[in-house]
Formats: C-alpha cells, structure tokens, sequence
C-alpha cells in the first residue's frame, strides 16, 4: 500500500513539473511574439532596418574581426548601383565543377556604368560562399558627397 502511495505521488509530482515547464514555455513564446509584434506595430522601417546591417558591417573596417560572405553579398547588394562607392573584393575562396577549391583573384566593382556595375556584381554573387571569411577596410575618400573605397579580402 505504501508503494502505491509513493507511486502515485511521484505521478502527480511528475505531471505538475511537466505541466509547469508547458505553461512556462507558452509564456516565453507568447512574450517574445508581443515583443515582435510591438515592433512592426511601431513601425520599423525594413530600410532603416537594412541600413543599420549595412553601417555595422562596415563598421569592422581594420577591426581585425571578420565578416561572413552573407555580410559581403548584403553589402555588395546595397552599393551595387551607388557610382560614388568603389568595391575591391579579392581572395574569393569557391568551389570548381570538380568539387576542388580554387581562388578568385579580385572582382572589382567601380565603373560609372550601371550595366557593367551589375555584371561584377552578378560574377561577384556566382562565387562568394555564404561560409567564407572576409576582412574589409573601408577609406572615406569624400564624406561629404558619399565617395567610398571599401576593400574585402578573403581569408
């Protein structure tokens, strides 16, 4: 009889703790959902949003840290048509037809063209892996109108 009890006991322990955690969980889930919610309801600008990405990336300019490729490709995607900003990536580490790695010397993205702007940055998409490390170095030529020089080099 007191086995059963014990038993019993341990049943109703178990299912509480069980019960408590799932509850707990719910609460999480839901709080963290309200916190995104009250974000868009405030209106977070997606543009602002991308922008900040944009100024923390090229903020690690002779840090020392690295960025990913992801990073260098949401780079290269905002200044693809901005004539005022020169982009130098060298050092891209991709993989051949064959599976062997090969090394892309240097893409360099800095014509007044808007076409041959999108081709090196279409040849820049075709081999820069989301994985890769990077270093960049960004040089504010004139800060006044926007004239940047922004070099990535893979590690």
């Amino acid at each position: 009889m007191d086995e059963d009890n014990i038993s019993r006991a341990l049943m109703i322990g178990v299912t509480t703790f069980i019960g408590i955690v799932t509850v707990s969980a719910i609460i999480i889930f839901f709080n963290s959902s309200l916190n995104i919610v009250r974000n868009v309801g405030n209106g977070k600008d997606f543009s602002t949003v991308y922008r900040d990405d944009i100024e923390s990336t090229l903020l690690m300019s002779g840090s020392g840290n690295y960025i990913k490729g992801s990073s260098v490709i949401n780079l290269l995607s905002y200044y693809e048509q901005d004539v005022n900003v020169t982009i130098s990536v060298q050092n891209i580490k991709y993989y051949n037809s064959n599976g062997n790695v090969q090394i892309y010397d240097n893409i360099s993205i800095d014509s007044k063209d808007s076409e041959v702007r999108k081709q090196s940055y279409n040849n820049a998409l075709r081999y820069i892996m989301d994985n890769q490390d990077f270093t960049i170095d960004v040089q504010d030529i004139d800060s006044s109108v926007g004239i940047k020089q922004i070099t990535i080099k893979g590690v």
